[in-house]
């Protein structure tokens, strides 16, 4: 991706997140208030334990642990240590250019923590936000201040939990979804156990640029499950147009295999991609959430226009003798349940 494209699609991204942030605000006070009207010892309980991943002294001692690990396993090929600056130095410098991928972890999350428990102690008590606790009324109140209470936004369990996911997962790819998934469970419980609005939790992830499709197909379903169903007329259109979008994105992945045997055609198969996410969306939500969503997937949209293909070198088949409909049709069939367990669910809590 050339740099002018980064800067593009990141303040795209920072629009967007500013954007959903305006719209979930209006669910602050209701979810708040919701939460309010219960106390469940179990409930509390679980939300005690989810939040832990996300406690500053789990992560760093965690990261720190790791580190030591990594030190433990290459001790025995560092020189001796001299108890002055001139040894000392010589010996961190040894250190770290024998460092091993423990040791790399543990020094990349302690870094990783200090600073966003910098930035996030900052926006604290910069912004000012009361708790949910502190907060009686749906006008919105901010200013900087030290005292305790006045510290809800950004949620700080959040932003460990995803920085410590983010540099994870840039070390293991591949357990990336569970990580994340942690984390948001994190979230989560910061707005059961009323130490958190949405908004303070839902713009950590915004803010770190972790996963920004996930966030904003988060807050479209918790739009649809807390808002009260729109008219009738505008649902069976939208239900129309989502449908329709979904299997023109099973037709379009299904022709990508048309042209060689074995070789997937990356344009079309990133539009047909595209094609069935935006028409779950479009389906289900409102136009301005779908226009969203679809707006954080250009960039892999571009990706996918962009990716190199060897030349052809076996003959075109033909469209009868291609063997993945039958897989494509699964994969529009999977959406088209996804769509309608969203529409099942549409106003399932509506909070006002």
């Amino acid at each position: 991706m050339k740099p002018w494209e980064r800067v593009v699609f990141g303040l795209a991204a920072l629009a967007v997140l500013a954007a959903i942030g305006v719209k979930l605000h209006e669910l602050d006070m209701p979810v708040a208030r919701f939460v309010r009207s219960f106390d469940i010892d179990a409930l509390n309980l679980v939300g005690d334990l989810l939040a832990l991943p996300g406690k500053g002294v789990v992560v760093t001692g965690t990261f720190i642990l790791i580190g030591f690990l990594g030190w433990w396993r290459q001790r025995h090929q560092l020189a001796p240590m001299t108890f002055s600056m001139a040894g000392l130095g010589h010996w961190a410098s040894d250190w770290w250019r024998q460092r091993n991928r423990l040791t790399d972890i543990g020094a990349h999350g302690l870094l990783a923590q200090l600073s966003i428990t910098a930035a996030t102690q900052l926006l604290k008590h910069f912004i000012g936000r009361p708790r949910p606790r502190f907060t009686h009324g749906d006008e919105l109140v901010l200013g900087p201040s030290l005292d305790s209470g006045l510290d809800s936004f950004p949620s700080g369990h959040v932003a460990n939990a995803f920085g410590a996911a983010t540099v994870l997962a840039w070390f293991f790819p591949t357990v990336r979804t569970p990580l994340y998934l942690v984390a948001s469970l994190v979230a989560v419980s910061r707005v059961l156990r009323g130490s958190h609005f949405p908004t303070d939790v839902w713009a950590v992830p915004g803010l770190l640029r972790t996963g920004m499709p996930v966030a904003v197909a988060t807050f479209a379903i918790l739009w649809i499950v807390l808002r009260p169903a729109p008219a009738r007329s505008y649902e069976v259109i939208s239900l129309g147009a989502g449908v329709a979008l979904v299997l023109a994105g099973g037709l379009v992945r299904g022709l990508s295999w048309t042209y060689l045997e074995g070789e997937d055609k990356g344009p079309l198969r990133a539009v047909g991609r595209l094609l069935l996410i935006v028409g779950v969306a479009v389906g289900c939500t409102p136009w301005w959430a779908a226009a969203l969503l679809g707006a954080v997937l250009v960039p892999q949209g571009v990706a996918g226009f962009r990716q190199a293909y060897a030349p052809a070198t076996v003959p075109v088949r033909a469209l009868a003798e291609v063997p993945v409909w039958g897989r494509e049709a699964l994969a529009v069939g999977a959406a088209l349940v996804v769509l309608a367990a969203l529409q099942s669910v549409k106003g399932l809590l509506p909070l006002r």
